[in-house]
This record gives structure tokens, sequence and C-alpha cells, in this order.
């Protein structure tokens, strides 16, 4: 689940939004490793379906939110503090995403092939870029310039750029060509999406009951 949030999140590209909803799956399309986006205007719920218990993800005025229950008390803790406590158990950081995210693009490529993702055909792509540790990848990437694809590249650039401070020239380079993603590599694919709006509930930020103190305790019991 891990890898494929990150993967989301680096990888992609921060317009106005309209609302929307999407699936994500990793290259081989496992349903355990879903990630299920939905967003309204500045609002993003990113959720975790096969582990919908450890919570999910809120971006909205502008700030981002982990929200999760321990021992039955609701904690919501802002990103950056979930970020830094990762960092003091020696888990996961913002400066291990280094080998996804880009540090600049190299080229752009169309290889004249297609592929249908998600019930939407899009145009293959060679993507040459640097990553933020100094290695050369290359990728191939399913585009589209339908809306959809679009408002989905947009999503993630704001919860990126949120998460790290950072502007993205996968993204930059994305957008100069009108295209948005349905498929990065073997890192993730789109497998469902929809211009559907969510229930504006679902962008609620709930009362906690618990906070940071609550989850140093489960972390050290």
């Amino acid at each position: 689940m891990r890898r494929i949030l990150i993967a989301v999140l680096a990888a992609l590209p921060l317009t106005a939004l309209a609302d929307g909803q999407a699936t994500l799956v990793d290259g081989d399309g496992d349903p355990s490793s879903a990630v299920v986006a939905r967003w309204a205007g500045d609002q993003l719920r990113v959720d975790f379906p096969e582990h919908a218990a450890r919570g999910y993800l809120l971006m909205r005025d502008g700030k981002g939110h982990v929200v999760t229950n321990i021992s039955g008390q609701t904690v919501v803790l802002g990103i950056r503090d979930v970020q830094s406590l990762l960092g003091q158990l020696g888990g996961a950081d913002s400066s291990q995403l280094g080998s996804y995210q880009a540090q600049s693009v190299t080229s752009l490529t169309a290889t004249g092939e297609t592929e249908t993702v998600a019930g939407l055909q899009g145009d293959v792509y060679l993507l040459d870029w640097v990553n933020k540790d100094g290695e050369a990848r290359e990728d191939r990437l399913v585009l589209s310039p339908t809306q959809a694809a679009l408002e989905l590249l947009g999503v993630f650039d704001r919860y990126q750029q949120i998460l790290t401070g950072r502007a993205d020239p996968v993204a930059a380079t994305l957008r100069e060509h009108d295209l948005g993603i349905l498929r990065f590599g073997d890192r993730f694919q789109v497998s469902a999406l929809s211009s559907n709006s969510p229930d504006p509930a679902a962008f609620a930020l709930p009362s906690q009951s618990g906070g940071l103190q609550d989850l140093l305790k489960s972390v050290v019991q």
C-alpha cells in the first residue's frame, strides 16, 4: 500500500479542479493494492480499502491530514507531523521519496502505440528522467488528453506539493503537452475513473479524541 501511494504522490503532477473519483492499483492490477481518491474543488480524500482500519488521508484548506483510529479514539495528525514521526522511528520520511521524485526530465517521446486503461484509450510514451537520487530512469507512460485524466493529474500534483513543497518537472512536462496520466510504468495504473461528485461528508474533518501522544503510545506498546 505504501509503495503505490508514494509512487502516485511523487510521480504525478496544480490546477483548478472539478469533482471526480478514481481507483488506482499497482502495475500488476492487484486489487489488494487499490487506492481510492475522491476530490471536489481543492478537497481530496485518499482511502485504502484493504487497509481501512489504518485510516485515510484528507486534504482541505491547503493542509494535509492523516485520520486514523487508535484504540477506539479518532486521531487527526498533520501530514508533516507524521512524516517527522516516521523519520524519528526509522521509517520512511519525505527524504525517501527520492527514488520516485523527479529532479529533471530529459525527454518525452511518443511511441506510436496506444493502450486502453480504465476504458480510456491513451497513447504510449517513453519518459526519460532523472530522480532526486541522481539516477537516470526510463518509464513507459500511458497518457491521455481527456479531461478526466487531466483532473487526476492535477489532484495528485496538489497533494504532492503539500507533501514536499516542491514543483514536479514530470507534471510540468505533461502539462506542456496537455496530457493527463493513466499509467506510470509498472508503478501504478488507473482501474476506474469518473467525474461523479463525491458525498461532501467525505471531506469533513472529524473531531479528534486523541493526538500525537496517543499515536506514540500505540507505537511503543
